[in-house]
């Protein structure tokens, strides 16, 4: 099996990032298709995210090629609420492997290398979402200390 590296994108892997985020909309479309629809992403938020000092497109690589992504951005703090704790922590935005990659250990070393880039902030946790059809993510997730926090119910009118 070849060695994957785990890299930051540069602008350069504009259309590497592009063809992922293709595979992600189409599973998102599968999954929730009365929600979610293929639509080209714009360049500019993405270049923007690869420019920030507050968030990485972090990239896994097998001999040259881009096989996966993870985003992880600085969220802040928590709410300023009375009632709710203060903590500094990422979110995880999005994370796909291209689909003949998968079951290589590659989302795990996204997820490894996304935990790594929190804790290197001095973060406190990481945060992600995750649709709830999505048992395979949801599987991963688990396997790596993830644990449900929140739930997101939905009521159509």
């Amino acid at each position: 099996m070849p060695k994957t590296v785990i890299r930051p994108a540069t602008a350069a892997d504009l259309p590497s990032i592009l063809a992922l985020y293709r595979v992600l909309d189409e599973e998102l479309v599968d999954l929730q298709p009365e929600f979610f629809c293929a639509a080209p992403r714009e360049e500019e938020p993405i270049l923007q995210f690869i420019q920030a000092s507050d968030a990485d497109f972090l990239l896994a690589e097998q001999e040259g090629v881009v096989v996966g992504l993870a985003l992880v951005v600085y969220a802040g703090w928590t709410p300023a609420f009375s009632c709710v704790l203060p903590h500094r922590y990422a979110s995880l935005h999005d994370l796909v492997v291209l689909r003949e990659y998968r079951c290589q250990g590659i989302g795990s070393s996204l997820l490894g290398a996304s935990k790594r880039w929190a804790r290197d902030r001095r973060l406190e946790y990481l945060e992600l979402n995750v649709l709830a059809q999505n048992s395979k993510a949801i599987d991963l997730y688990e396997a790596h200390d993830f644990v449900e926090a929140t739930r997101t119910m939905r009521c159509m009118l």
